[in-house]
């Protein structure tokens, strides 16, 4: 049971790490943490315990992935209304 918990809260600090940093990358002024991380953490959790502990980081590294080309995208966005 400590594994999950264990994983759960990598999985959950770990994309809302990664959700800020590409709030930041995007150049947004406020925002407010997603509460689809939770269910990403219980996903990392329940992966962690029944099938590999690897799922946890190719989970953030594919949450990290997507936030970040979402970040990109808004720039460019922002780049060409200016």
């Amino acid at each position: 049971m400590l594994i999950a918990l264990l994983h759960f809260l990598a999985g959950t600090l770990g994309c809302l790490l990664m959700f800020v940093i590409g709030a930041r990358l995007s150049g947004t002024k406020g925002f407010s943490a997603p509460f689809g991380l939770v269910f990403i953490g219980v996903a990392c959790a329940a992966l962690a315990h029944f099938i590999s502990q690897w799922a946890t980081p190719v989970i953030v590294a594919l949450y990290a992935i997507s936030v970040i080309g979402e970040a990109i995208k808004d720039r460019k966005a922002s780049r060409d209304q200016s």
